[in-house]
């Protein structure tokens, strides 16, 4: 397992742009926020002696906190200064959506690195579509929850996001839907509406199609399984895998559709 000192210069530099360190600085901390968070969120004295003897800056105490406090915990210090990041206008509403995205794909590679062996689930497939609060909301729970390693506890947003996803992709080809419909019923208009477009290959038609049984199973698995309602969840090896797979529906249609990005 590497540590903060044993990654690599480059990776140092994406952490120090993601949370705004180049300055010495650390996002929009101030003395007095960044030492109560620290305090409140890890326990840990941020302005201690120990962690000042590479420089004072907030930069250099954080970098020698990421140092000292071992892999693990560093890589819960960085996950949750990413989750604070995305509290703010500055780094979240105001940014470029495809550059915050590359960024955070690459900060949570190199959080993964620290954290170890466990690897974690893609995030590619799960991207804002809208500008909408609640897409918003529900983007940032699924990421807080897979980065704490807990996918079995996201399924019934998992089945929400992909519900959201495939009515907007019916709803920019006009095409109706009820509030109520089954997200496999989506699914299957989906692949309707792909057959009478433009190019698409038969093998690309067969897996969608494959993909509406692995989705009925899902609306099963959300209602039973799911945090939805009061429910034994799925032991977190199951959870991961319906992740997997479902992502991997999702990227391979973000892939050639390019309303999947509207």
């Amino acid at each position: 397992m590497r540590g903060y000192d044993d990654l690599k210069r480059s990776e140092k530099r994406l952490l120090d742009k993601a949370l705004d360190m180049r300055q010495g600085y650390v996002l929009d901390f101030s003395n007095r926020t960044i030492e109560e968070h620290f305090e409140d969120e890890f326990g840990l004295e941020f302005y201690s002696d120990e962690f000042g003897r590479n420089g004072n800056s907030k930069a250099n105490r954080l970098r020698t906190i990421l140092n000292d406090v071992g892999s693990s915990q560093a890589a819960h210090v960085l996950r949750n200064l990413w989750d604070y990041r995305s509290t703010l206008p500055t780094y979240g509403d105001l940014a470029d959506p495809h550059d915050e995205n590359k960024l955070r794909d690459a900060y949570f590679n190199i959080v993964a690195t620290l954290e170890g062996d466990n690897p974690k689930i893609s995030l590619e497939a799960f991207t804002a579509f809208e500008d909408s609060d609640t897409l918003h909301a529900l983007l940032q729970s699924i990421e807080r929850d897979l980065r704490d390693d807990a996918p079995e506890a996201a399924l019934d947003r998992l089945h929400l996001f992909c519900t959201k996803r495939f009515r907007s992709l019916l709803e920019t080809r006009d095409i109706s839907c009820q509030q109520d419909e089954p997200l496999h019923s989506l699914v299957g208009k989906y692949k309707k509406a792909l057959e009478s477009e433009a190019e698409i290959s038969e093998m690309s038609i067969l897996f969608i199609r494959y993909s509406i049984a692995v989705f009925e199973k899902f609306n099963d698995i959300r209602n039973n399984r799911s945090l939805a309602h009061d429910n034994a969840l799925l032991p977190p090896r199951e959870a991961r895998f319906i992740f997997d797979a479902v992502g991997a529906v999702l990227r391979f249609i973000k892939s050639f559709d390019d309303r999947f990005g509207k």
